[in-house]
């Protein structure tokens, strides 16, 4: 009996979305022939970053999740070593704030010791920062490479691209790899699509435009959770 992979990416805090995502699409925790892979950016955004961490852990521990690192939970990285000043752009920038205060259980102040909050979310989660540094940068298959942001492929071997090229890049932006199709997040299909139109009024007008993007050898599949309330 062969294995069904479920595939999801960019839940930003929005547990309940990736719920009813897993749900409608029948991924069963309990059956040992499903396996979910997560694409990154599990945090930041959305207000439920802790109960996001607790049920992919979980299946963690338990081989049943294969999780890829995304460049926001490279910011949760850099802040478990003590970069406080990126660690406060992102918070003001890219949602970071309410990933902290779904791990601590209450709001922030401005007048916060840094170092004791980083201390409060060790003590909690005491795995959590071996965890994160485990995440791999991609998966290769026989047919398909699964990444967050994308694959530089054509100046050297995509292999040895950079961490920032794999969580940052935007697959969309590069060559295709021959004979592999890839499977990203990072970039909105949204935006992918209508660059220039305001995406609060694309998701009324014009829903199917968040729906997963399929091109040459590329699969897209971040649905901007924020603004569609879905997960691809």
């Amino acid at each position: 009996m062969t294995k069904k992979y479920f595939v999801i990416s960019d839940i930003h805090g929005h547990y309940e979305e990736m719920l009813g995502s897993l749900k409608l699409n029948n991924f069963d925790k309990n059956n040992k022939m499903h396996h979910l892979l997560v694409l990154g950016d599990m945090f930041d955004r959305g207000t439920k970053s802790k109960e996001i961490l607790e049920f992919l852990y979980k299946l963690y521990l338990e081989n049943k999740v294969t999780i890829i690192l995304g460049n926001h939970e490279s910011f949760l990285i850099e802040f478990l070593e003590g970069d406080y000043v990126r660690a406060i752009f992102n918070m003001k920038m890219n949602g970071f704030k309410k990933t902290l205060e779904s791990f601590l259980q209450r709001k922030l102040i401005e007048e916060e010791d840094w170092e004791e909050v980083r201390n409060e979310i060790l003590s909690k989660f005491s795995y959590l920062h071996s965890f994160l540094n485990s995440l791999p940068l991609y998966i290769e298959t026989k047919e398909y490479i699964f990444v967050h942001g994308g694959i530089k492929y054509g100046e050297t071997n995509w292999k040895e691209n950079s961490k920032r090229d794999f969580i940052w890049g935007r697959e969309s932006q590069f060559n295709r790899v021959p004979g592999k199709i890839v499977v990203c997040g990072h970039e909105r299909v949204s935006k992918i699509r209508f660059p220039d139109k305001d995406q609060k009024e694309l998701i009324i007008s014009n829903p199917e435009a968040f729906d997963i993007l399929k091109s040459e050898g590329k699969i897209h599949i971040d649905a901007f959770v924020e603004i569609s309330k879905k997960i691809n």
